[in-house]
């Protein structure tokens, strides 16, 4: 697993000249002892994206915890 992932190369960020791993395998024990994901984080975590907010439909009781 670790050659595949080596294997996928390197994205570079435009702009700030910085190279990312494309896979990054990390283990619970990596994420444990403290690892994260290396990523170009000027602008904070673009690895995810949110969900579109789901319209409300006409009737519908909206719950809040």
């Amino acid at each position: 697993m670790r050659k595949e992932t080596a294997s996928a190369g390197y994205y570079e960020s435009p702009g700030w000249n910085t190279k990312h791993p494309r896979l990054q395998m990390l283990t619970v024990d990596d994420l444990l002892g403290g690892a994260a994901i290396d990523y170009s984080s000027r602008f904070g975590n673009v690895t995810f994206k949110w969900a579109p907010r789901a319209e409300q439909r006409q009737g519908q009781v909206q719950h809040f915890l």
